[in-house]
């Protein structure tokens, strides 16, 4: 995650890291994002594109970050392999989120699942 001096870490209410990346989300519903991006490549510490309002639930995983949100959109940033793009993942009626390593997973509200990233990691 690395040097979080420049974030606003007050009013935390969760709190999620992976291996080069966190994400605390507050109590007002906002999260903040830190951590490396690697001379200019998003490693997740950089998440200025992504709409962080009205956050439920955080989860980070291997240079990627996933957020839920209060109406079941979920957003992703970071690595583009390992999750970072979201771009053919259907991420609405989400229920819950979970990254792991190289991948991330969305159960949805009608007890399905989607995942996406790096599933070719050994």
């Amino acid at each position: 995650g690395g040097d979080a001096s420049d974030v606003d870490l007050t009013d935390v209410a969760d709190i999620s890291c992976g291996w080069h990346a966190c994400v605390a989300r507050k109590n007002d519903g906002t999260a903040v994002a830190w951590g490396d991006t690697d001379n200019g490549y998003n490693l997740g510490g950089d998440a200025s594109d992504v709409d962080l309002t009205d956050v439920a639930d955080i989860s980070c995983g291997d240079q990627v970050c996933v957020a839920r949100r209060n109406d079941g959109t979920a957003v992703a940033w970071g690595n583009n392999q390992n999750g970072g793009d979201v771009s053919d993942v259907d991420l609405t009626d989400v229920a819950d989120i979970s990254c792991g390593s190289t991948m991330c997973v969305a159960r949805k509200n009608d007890s399905t699942a989607v995942s996406w990233g790096w599933f070719n990691a050994t």
